[in-house]
Order: C-alpha cells, then sequence, then structure tokens
C-alpha cells in the first residue's frame, strides 16, 4: 500500500467518524496530524528578471540561471517579510516557506511550498468558492514578485 493510498484511508475513517459523533478535541488532533503535510505547492517557470538574448525567450521552462535567480529573490522576500504578507491568512495561522524544486509536465521547476500552521482551518477554506481564487492571487503574487513568466500552482495533501 503507498502512502496515498495509507492516507486515504485514514481520511476516510476520520470523515466516518466525525459525521458520526461530531467535532471533539481528540479527533481535531488526528485529523492536524494526518494533514500535517497539506500545503500550498507553486511551482515557476522562466524568470523575466535573467537578462538574456532575445532567441532565450523562447525556452519554456527555468534553467540553472533561472533557478539561481529565484534562490536570491527569495532569500530576500523571505528575509524582508514579504513572503509573510503575501500569504497572511490570519485563521490559517503563521505560515512556514520551503524553497524546492517541483515536477512540472516531467521537468523540474523552481518552486515554493507553504503550509499554514493550522492545516485544518486552511483546508476548510477549500469549501467556499474563493479558495481557489484566493490561493491563486497568493501564487499570483508570489509569481510577481519573483518574476516568473508563469506559475502553476496545487494543494498538496500527502
Amino acid at each position: 500500500m503507498d502512502k496515498y493510498e495509507q492516507f486515504k484511508i485514514e481520511q476516510d475513517a476520520l470523515l466516518k467518524a466525525l459525521a458520526e459523533n461530531g467535532p471533539s478535541e481528540n479527533l481535531m488532533q488526528r485529523m492536524q496530524a494526518l494533514y500535517k503535510d497539506a500545503c500550498l505547492v507553486i511551482a515557476l517557470g522562466p524568470c523575466n528578471a535573467v537578462e538574456r538574448p532575445p532567441e532565450a525567450d523562447v525556452r519554456e521552462y527555468a534553467d540553472e540561471q533561472d533557478f539561481a535567480a529565484y534562490v536570491e529573490t527569495y532569500v530576500i522576500a523571505v528575509q524582508s517579510g514579504e513572503m509573510a504578507r503575501i500569504f497572511n491568512i490570519e485563521q490559517w495561522g503563521r505560515a512556514d516557506f520551503e524553497y524546492e524544486a517541483v515536477d512540472v509536465d516531467g521537468r523540474l521547476c523552481p518552486g515554493v511550498k507553504v503550509g499554514w500552521s493550522n492545516k485544518i482551518a486552511f483546508l476548510a477554506g477549500g469549501k467556499d468558492g474563493s479558495f481557489d481564487a484566493q490561493l491563486d492571487a497568493m501564487a499570483g503574487a508570489l509569481a510577481e514578485r519573483l518574476s516568473a513568466r508563469w506559475y502553476r500552482w496545487q494543494v498538496r495533501l500527502v
């Protein structure tokens, strides 16, 4: 059984207990533990801030120069507090950031993983129609700050 299958079994059991017994402190703790890895993952395309010859503008994915530029601007954005401002949702708790390589169409792209301290509140945000628009606005603000030509995002549970 793979990691996702195990996650799905545990999630189904917790949701059944919630439906049958209603919320409880113990159940919320178990759900928080199950969703400990829930986060927003944002992949970034080529960096517009890297000066290139015109023929290089046709590249679809980031290259080593883009990765280096993103690391530099990411560190500055974290240290200056800009990342915290972009991803500040009070009810979701404190946001933590991690720079990582993200697979997009079989290619490694620069990316940022954002996790909030209150996983249940973060995921509960997905129940209304504004969640996707809210996450897309955050991902777009990050892409603009880092000068990304394009971005893609997803919510990762496992």
